[in-house]
């Protein structure tokens, strides 16, 4: 019995430990304009962002791990930035720089 109580307080101890998950937030809009003449309109959650940009097709890249900023990325197509600044990746492309427009 003693043994049970050791490690339950363990675990109640680990537990404490865990950080809690990010309450949900709504969902961000934010319209940015590339070096190479494009314009993006994309939509982030907490799992993903879909990006819009004219004359393809709507992406929906899930969330990536990222050091810092944040990424966003699926089947080549990948999405990452910090603060205002992005740089986008479609397939066949090459990467842009995006800024973010207020």
């Amino acid at each position: 019995m003693r043994s049970v109580a050791l490690v339950l307080a363990l675990v109640s101890l680990a537990a404490c430990q865990t950080p809690c998950p990010a309450a949900p937030t709504a969902p961000t809009n934010a319209r940015f304009t590339c070096d190479d003449g494009s314009a993006l309109q994309v939509t982030f959650t907490n799992e993903s962002a879909t990006v819009v940009q004219e004359g393809y097709i709507t992406l929906q890249l899930p969330a990536r791990v990222s050091g810092s900023g944040y990424r966003y990325a699926d089947n080549g197509a990948e999405l990452r930035g910090r603060g205002g600044e992005a740089r986008w990746t479609r397939p066949g492309a090459a990467e842009t720089v995006c800024q973010e427009v207020q």
